[in-house]
């Protein structure tokens, strides 16, 4: 055990220093225009792409150092780290044994094997949110949702509540709305949505408290081969504005409600438009 550990030292130890030189030694420019030409997409993809290089080479720049001194130090105590590992090795098999009878061999090969099952989806979750995280880089950085999207509304949050609730992660959503939605597209992940902007508000910047209306398409504006193309799996009409906000059908969807009575359908007449339909058994209103 104690040379294949110290193989296994060494290795980490030349691969991390391999590292931690490239990471330091060559620009990020570098590596970002090389991760740019294997772009096949459009400006977003682009601009995602040299976000994630620069994460990634930012977090390899602390990361590949610190890697170098963990392997320095076990090398260097190996004397200690060996029994301590040969304890812990001991100790997990004890911990896992059904019994020292042969017969219950099988019971404590599925015990370890649901231990390592474990082991592995939560390394694997550890290891796809470290990855989502670096996507994110090109919107957040080190801020945190509420520093970035500093301008989210109590009902803003009530929609994405409930749109968690009452549609399946992999739902692709297309949404006519009055607001700027682009948080949406985050906290919804991994759910597609489709909000398609009206040429009015393009460029225009909401106030706080629906001060500035914006210009929307309603579902009545929609083409049918709009929708035929698309092939949304639902349909969110979500309106604040006096404009857009039609008194006769705030109270239309049931889930809604239900879901601002906490369970309950609620008797208060909602100060929102909020409507979500299923496609293509959703209508036309």
């Amino acid at each position: 055990m104690l040379r294949g550990l110290k193989i296994f030292l060494a290795v980490l130890l030349c691969g991390a220093a391999w590292l931690s030189f490239d990471a330091w030694y060559t620009p990020l420019e570098v590596r970002q225009q090389a991760a740019a030409e294997r772009v096949t997409g459009g400006p977003d993809e682009f601009a995602a792409t040299k976000a994630f290089t620069e994460a990634l080479w930012g977090s390899l720049r602390w990361a590949a150092p610190l890697a170098v001194i963990a392997a320095l130090l076990a090398l260097f105590q190996l004397h200690r780290l060996a029994p301590f590992l040969s304890a812990a090795g001991r100790g997990f098999q004890a911990a896992t044994s059904a019994s020292e009878k042969p017969r219950d061999s099988r019971q404590t090969w599925l015990i370890r094997g649901f231990v390592a099952a474990w082991l592995i989806i939560a390394m694997s979750q550890f290891g796809e949110s470290i990855v989502q995280r670096m996507r994110d880089w090109q919107s957040y950085g080190l801020h945190s949702g509420q520093t970035s999207l500093p301008n989210l509304s109590d009902t803003n949050y009530l929609v994405i509540r409930y749109l968690e609730e009452a549609t399946p992660p992999d739902a692709k959503i297309l949404v006519l709305s009055d607001q700027k939605l682009f948080f949406l597209s985050y906290y919804l992940l991994p759910r597609r949505l489709y909000h398609p902007m009206h040429p009015d508000s393009e460029f225009v910047i909401p106030l706080a408290q629906g001060k500035r209306q914006l210009a929307a398409y309603t579902r009545a504006d929609l083409p049918p081969q709009y929708l035929d193309e698309l092939q949304p799996d639902y349909v969110l009409e979500y309106f604040e504005g006096d404009a857009f906000v039609d008194p006769a059908r705030v109270r239309e969807d049931p889930e809604w409600l239900k879901f601002l009575g906490q369970g309950q359908i609620t008797t208060k007449r909602p100060k929102i438009q909020v409507i979500l339909r299923p496609y293509p058994t959703e209508g036309t209103p």
